[in-house]
């Protein structure tokens, strides 16, 4: 006698249904809290009125860089102006010593060059092309002296609290680390506060982005305005990649 087995159809429907709702879930888990945005980080809360404003958003993201033993930065814009002296993109380490370590591109005294820098114990170094390590006034080419961006008082994040206007955008995943959600927050700031980072900039005022992650602390800064006097408005965007760095900065 023959056996006819019957095709297990439901088998058959079950299986890929099963894999799709794994699926789903996990994508639903490492999607969860993406829509959480420093809003809602009670942290932040300094009032203690179960609100959190754009503006004490800023403060604990001010609070975050004030306490930080030191990051991993960048300052870097992809205008071109027409300048004898400008900066087009600095990056390294800067610590609360205060020190930075890194490099720097741009245009010194009509000179296109890449160098490293270092600045340390109030002084900035450069390494120039076939002269070595020369001490410089960072004033002097259109740069800040990068040790003391950092500065509770006159740095970064001090740009953070003399913003006006804010308003909060959409939670989204930043371009540069797709697992990082940040939430933008548009704003003005008075051209002093720029003037602290940027020397060379008399703009009275800047259009400004700060991309806050969900630890609220400041992600990227992106500033928009007049850096050079008699040049078009540029853009510069400051960005963080790592907090809590250490490192032992020494003069060349």
């Amino acid at each position: 006698m023959t056996t006819v087995r019957r095709p297990r159809r439901r088998a058959a429907l079950t299986a890929p249904l099963v894999a799709l709702g794994l699926v789903a879930s996990l994508g639903l888990a490492g999607c969860s809290g993406d829509d959480e945005s420093p809003s809602s980080n009670t942290s932040a809360d300094a009032d203690g009125d179960d609100e959190v404003t754009p503006e004490e958003v800023m403060a604990f993201a001010k609070k975050q860089l004030d306490s930080t033993s030191g990051v991993t930065l960048s300052l870097a814009t992809d205008d071109s102006p027409d300048a004898d002296a400008f900066l087009k993109r600095a990056e390294g380490t800067i610590t609360t010593a205060p020190a930075f370590e890194g490099t720097a591109e741009g245009t010194f005294n009509g000179i296109t060059a890449e160098v490293k820098v270092i600045a340390v114990d109030a002084k900035f170094y450069v390494e120039l092309p076939v002269v070595g390590w020369d001490e410089l006034d960072p004033e002097s080419i259109c740069a800040p002296d990068p040790a003391m961006l950092l500065d509770p008082d006159s740095g970064v994040s001090n740009v953070l609290t003399s913003a006006e206007g804010l308003e909060e955008g959409e939670s989204q995943r930043a371009a540069s680390d797709n697992e990082l959600v940040i939430t933008p927050y548009t704003a003005t700031v008075p051209g002093e506060a720029i003037k602290n980072i940027l020397p060379c900039s008399p703009g009275d005022s800047f259009d400004a982005t700060f991309s806050i992650d969900g630890d609220g602390r400041l992600r990227e800064a992106e500033l928009t305005g007049e850096f050079f006097s008699g040049v078009d408005d540029l853009t510069y965007t400051i960005s963080i990649s790592e907090y809590d760095v250490t490192k032992e900065i020494t003069a060349p």
